[in-house]
């Protein structure tokens, strides 16, 4: 994954002048609070004692173990209270806990805002992976960013220069020619950012050499993944064709990456599938997916990223006021949170939108349907939250599992999800270095209150984040109470 600190001159140019644009024009805004620290000393070793294992091969919880963290990784997993610690290790009471893998959110963009579309304001990265950590997630992929800020920043949390989660970075999006995410940026952005966000933000393309032409400059800034997206958003902007869907696939694989493809409809699905994308983000999640096409898509063999929450979001705008979870309460302002309760359905933002809010609330009893009968057909499911407006960094993804539960998968299968599968994925191993508690692998893991393979509320009850063997230090923004039901 690593790509080395060095980006080319142009890109580091280019993100130098973000940083000062975006500065000046938020010098208003507040100072973010912080939710995750480093320590100010780090112990040689942390052992956490008497705490259940999961097992994320097994599906599995092993109780009463000890297991023992140095250099970052897992040193050793033992019967309970059969580890003496080493001098100046840390001991962590896990009675009553168990030690899951650090969640992964396979849809984690980190230079997106999660304010109300219709209130200007600009996107806090750092204040976004932060929240992450907070939230048990160690590791994201960031299927869309702006050329070379999402690489530099995958740089800067590799060389230990930000707190924040692992991560894989697909930068700008690969569009039809006025195709989505286009359409989005025009009406959502404000007029005085939107020219340099657009040609920064996606790579439109008008023919194959256009795509080829762009996959070789965009893996040239140091992408782990391309990412094109095929759905039409708004209803009725351009779709991307098959053929051109095909081109940036096929230059992905030449130039040694994946690509994944954003859907909407089964069509698009078929059409990624059949150029040979490596991954669905998003799902089929306008229509319901046709039973006799069930089979056709598992036979691809290809997993799928599902982003409930984010349709369940905008579909719930609107139908009252937004209970919050515990987490979004501890890492979101209350005065954003409760700006969701009332939005200003006249606003140009929402209307422009309103054509697409019908048809995602009209497929809205269709969206588990589809992903248990993918699930059951042997689609591999990877959870993902599309960090954006009303959906909350690593919060969002605690959502996202309820949803897997719903669709029919169990607790341990969605926690799977969100561990050891999108791991895999990520590494193109399927004994991956993260994603599972093991001796030897690295040390990213998350104790939580009970056991979440029986009860997926659990992963929401967390105790402590370790990050690279590291025990953060949480600071909640408000006070935590009790969690509302997911709505």
């Amino acid at each position: 994954m690593l790509k080395g600190l060095s980006l080319p001159t142009p890109v580091l140019r280019a993100s130098a002048f973000a940083v000062i644009l975006l500065a000046t024009a938020s010098g208003c805004q507040r100072t973010s609070h912080q939710l995750v620290t480093l320590p100010v000393v780090t112990p040689e070793a942390v052992l956490v004692r008497n705490v259940g294992v999961f097992d994320a091969r097994s599906g599995n919880v092993e109780t009463g173990r000890d297991v023992l963290l140095s250099d970052g990784r897992i040193h050793s997993i033992a019967a309970g209270g059969g580890t003496a610690p080493p001098h100046g290790t840390r001991v962590i009471d896990g009675s009553g806990g168990t030690l899951i893998p650090g969640l992964i959110d396979m849809h984690g963009h980190l230079g997106s805002g999660s304010a109300p579309v219709w209130k200007t304001s600009l996107p806090d990265p750092d204040a976004n992976m932060k929240a992450f950590l907070y939230c048990g997630v160690t590791t994201t992929f960031d299927p869309g960013g702006l050329a070379g800020d999402a690489f530099v920043r995958r740089e800067s949390v590799n060389a230990g220069q930000k707190p924040g989660p692992t991560i894989y970075a697909a930068g700008p999006i690969f569009a039809a020619e006025g195709g989505h995410p286009v359409p989005v940026l025009r009406a959502a952005a404000p007029w005085w950012i939107r020219w340099y966000l657009l040609p920064r933000f996606t790579r439109q393309v008008a023919n194959q050499q256009d795509a080829r032409d762009a996959v070789a400059e965009v893996a040239g800034l140091g992408a782990d993944f391309i990412k094109l997206a095929i759905d039409s958003i708004p209803i009725g902007a351009p779709r991307m064709r098959p053929a051109l869907v095909g081109a940036i696939v096929s230059e992905s694989k030449r130039r040694g990456l994946r690509a994944v493809a954003h859907i909407g409809t089964t069509e698009d699905a078929l059409d990624a599938a059949r150029a040979g994308v490596s991954a669905w983000v998003h799902g089929v999640y306008k229509e319901r997916i046709a039973e006799e096409q069930i089979a056709e898509l598992a036979a691809f063999a290809i997993p799928m990223v599902t982003t409930t929450e984010v349709f369940a979001s905008w579909a719930r705008l609107g139908e009252g006021p937004r209970r919050p979870t515990q987490l979004e309460r501890e890492i979101i302002d209350a005065e954003t949170l409760a700006a969701f309760d009332d939005p200003p359905i006249e606003d140009s933002r929402l209307v422009f939108f309103a054509g697409w809010f019908e048809t995602i609330r009209a497929a809205r009893p269709h969206w588990n349907d589809n992903v248990g009968r993918l699930h059951r057909a042997g689609v591999t499911i990877l959870a993902g939250s599309d960090v954006q407006s009303g959906v909350f960094p690593g919060a969002a993804l605690h959502r996202e599992l309820a949803h897997l539960v719903a669709a029919g998968l169990s607790p341990a299968e969605a926690l799977v999800a969100a561990t050891l599968a999108p791991a895999r994925f990520l590494t193109g191993n399927d004994d991956p270095p993260f994603g599972v508690v093991e001796e030897g692998k690295l040390a990213d893991l998350v104790l939580v209150s009970g056991d979440p393979s029986i009860d997926i509320a659990a992963v929401s009850q967390i105790r402590e984040v370790i990050k690279g063997g590291v025990v953060l230090e949480r600071a909640a923004l408000s006070q935590p109470r009790t969690a509302d039901k997911h709505r």
